[in-house]
């Protein structure tokens, strides 16, 4: 369904046109559609994660798929960048890629402009310092043949839709992408005690005080976690900038752009579906 409000029309009470009305409405459906998503509110591993009951085969478990998603979604990035339907979306896309291959961030801004590259700050190799802590093979971080059926089947999911040669599936998917990676974060602390990536660290850090610290082991380091969260605050308020702008495009499809941000969700929620069966696997 493409929508059809292109017109430049004043309403007579509110002031609005009827782009803008519409847009307004079109923002309220988004809400509904992907804010209320289970893997956004309520994912029932980070929710059991946080807790901090998590053992060492349970943490390695997570290392592994997690390092599979962050390795594989390097190509997905690449696809997004190439595909994107407006320049602002490129950039971001580029921006976002080149920092998971090692370019330093400006975190409140986004901006990779003038920043340094090393190698060590490639985000695979931050996982690969807490794989090795736990005695996991550095080499297998990663690697596609680790990662289960359920991170496989996410990984094509974005592929898909996130990496999609229609730029507006594609903007969909990332829409979707980054209001669950930023849900919460700058809403106060009980908002942002629900954010994944805050659940994550949490969780990390029990695990530390429970398993590492008695021992007298190196706690293992969040970096990889808290970097991420301080960083999506600015991801989140520019998704919106970006969809007013993919919006406002003559052929812009409300149903394909919806239904690829659906997707992206299920997608996602399956990863942490996949976790959390492995993890009561893995329960002693």
């Amino acid at each position: 369904m493409v929508h059809a409000a292109t017109t430049k029309d004043n309403d007579s009470k509110s002031g609005m046109t009827t782009q803008t009305k519409s847009f307004e409405t079109f923002k309220r459906v988004i809400e509904k559609e992907f804010f209320q998503h289970p893997v956004i509110v309520n994912n029932p591993y980070t929710k059991w994660f946080k807790q901090g009951m998590a053992n060492t085969e349970q943490v390695k478990d997570l290392i592994l798929q997690f390092s599979v998603f962050s390795n594989h979604f390097i190509v997905v990035q690449c696809k997004r960048m190439v595909n994107a339907t407006t320049l602002e979306g490129e950039e971001t896309a580029r921006a976002i890629l080149l920092n998971e291959c090692g370019v330093g961030m400006n975190v409140k801004t986004g901006s990779i402009e003038e920043q340094r590259f090393t190698t060590t700050n490639a985000h695979i190799n931050w996982l690969r310092k807490i794989a090795t802590m736990l005695d996991i093979d550095p080499k297998m971080i990663g690697r596609w043949e680790i990662g289960t059926k359920a991170t496989h089947e996410f990984l094509e999911g974005l592929d898909h839709t996130y990496g999609s040669h229609d730029g507006q599936i594609g903007a969909g998917a990332s829409f979707a992408i980054e209001t669950w990676a930023a849900y919460g974060i700058g809403h106060g602390e009980k908002e942002e005690s629900n954010n994944f990536w805050k659940e994550l660290i949490v969780g990390l850090e029990e695990y530390n005080k429970r398993q590492r610290l008695p021992k007298n082991l190196p706690s293992l380091p969040v970096g990889f976690f808290q970097y991420h969260f301080e960083t999506e605050a600015g991801h989140g308020a520019n998704v919106w900038q970006e969809l007013e702008q993919t919006y406002s495009q003559p052929d812009f499809d409300e149903k394909k752009y919806l239904e690829a941000g659906k997707i992206a969700l299920k997608s996602i929620y399956t990863f942490w579906l996949g976790l959390d069966e492995t993890r009561k696997k893995l329960n002693n």
